[in-house]
């Protein structure tokens, strides 16, 4: 009888737990720049995670309780580690969705196993980020790929065998350069004739002596959107007639607008995002999003709708929501996700592959290169009938 009894309370106990678990809420703890330097980011993203949350309601497709707290990491790599901490412990999320920036997500790796929770970063691009926790997911592809694009174009495509180097001192130029000089002057045997350093004081100078004395074909910048603008600002005071090669972090609306004819040819490559496929889901993600917002979404809303919506399947899956299964949910439960910004999947390390293209400024809207050509091509060809009709 006592054995019974014994039983049947682990057995009452066992099923208690189990319910206890069921019903941890799926909540979403999100740390992004706000304001500050890296916000322009930061409100990009926020939007199309917004727009994401707002498509799965509208679908029925949220998991029962979902929930997602918000906080500003003001674009403070320290601040963000206070908001992780918090939105954890005391908010009780389950999935962190953060990282924006690449100083931001190695400040935020060493809390990861502290507080046993997963972060999906939506635009954290540094080389190594995932290698160093088995906690840490990204949608946005490493700089490794990003750097070894632009050094490939630049030779390939430009014939540019010397290019001045522009730089600051950040992680996300850490990530990038080294990647590209392996490419560019290693495999291709191109040459870095200067490096000018933004860090320094006297950099205007610096550029513009060393346009005027190595008069490279193309110049490469590499920073973050507000440092590009201001390079650009500088070089074409200096009447640089060679191409400008950027990375993706200019394609951010608001610094096209602000550079306004100064944007008009730059080069940047950019994951396999092109807001003007007429393809699904792209096509009605952008329809959805300049309805909304009344702008055309950049590179940086789409990761953020993509990654709110890898949220909200995995929540959908990981039941109850604790870290192991939302792991497992991760790499294998999110096989045959396809994102505005290409087929998510994820690698052993927390990586997907998508290959960056390169894209330009053209008439102020951004374009693949290789659409680009093509119009050019149609249009010199117009010309050409044109010309040989009216001789005729």
């Amino acid at each position: 009888m006592v054995g019974h009894r014994k039983i049947a309370l682990l057995f009452m106990t066992t099923v208690a737990i189990g319910l206890t678990g069921c019903s941890v809420k799926p909540v979403v703890g999100v740390v992004l720049p706000a304001t500050g330097p890296a916000g322009v980011y930061g409100e990009s993203i926020e939007s199309g995670m917004r727009l994401a949350i707002s498509d799965a309601r509208t679908k029925g497709e949220l998991p029962v309780g979902f929930e997602v707290i918000w906080a500003n990491s003001e674009s403070d790599p320290d601040r963000a580690k206070e908001e992780f901490r918090r939105l954890v412990e005391v908010k009780g999320a389950k999935i962190m969705l953060g990282a924006a920036t690449s100083d931001e997500a190695w400040a935020l790796l060493p809390l990861l196993e502290d507080l046993n929770v997963v972060c999906l970063s939506p635009s954290a691009s540094t080389p190594g980020l995932t290698r160093e926790s088995k906690l840490f997911f990204r949608i946005y592809p490493s700089d490794e790929l990003e750097g070894q694009t632009a050094g490939k174009f630049m030779m390939d495509r430009l014939g540019a065998s010397k290019v001045l180097l522009v730089a600051g001192n950040t992680e996300y130029v850490r990530g990038i350069e080294p990647e590209f000089r392996r490419q560019y002057e290693e495999s291709l045997g191109g040459s870095v004739v200067a490096r000018v350093d933004l860090q320094d004081e006297d950099w205007t100078t610096q550029l513009h002596q060393a346009l005027r004395r190595h008069q490279p074909k193309a110049v490469y910048l590499v920073g973050y959107s507000g440092e590009i603008l201001e390079m650009i600002r500088e070089i074409k005071k200096a009447a640089f007639s060679g191409r400008i090669v950027t990375t993706s972090a200019f394609y951010i609306s608001e610094a096209i607008k602000n550079a306004g004819e100064d944007a008009e040819g730059i080069l940047f490559p950019l994951p396999p995002y092109d807001r003007t496929s007429d393809k699904e889901p792209v096509a009605s993600f952008v329809i959805k999003y300049m309805d909304t917002y009344e702008r055309a979404p950049d590179v940086f809303a789409a990761h953020g709708y993509d990654a709110m919506r890898v949220a909200i399947q995995v929540l959908t899956i990981a039941n109850p929501p604790h870290t192991p299964e939302i792991k497992k949910a991760l790499h294998f439960g999110v096989t045959d996700f396809m994102g505005v910004t290409g087929p998510i999947l994820f690698d052993d390390y927390g990586d997907v592959k998508h290959y960056p293209k390169m894209f330009i400024v053209k008439d102020g809207q951004v374009q693949t290169y290789r659409r680009y050509l093509e119009t050019e091509r149609k249009r010199i060809l117009r010309q050409v009938q044109a010309l040989l009709i009216a001789e005729g």
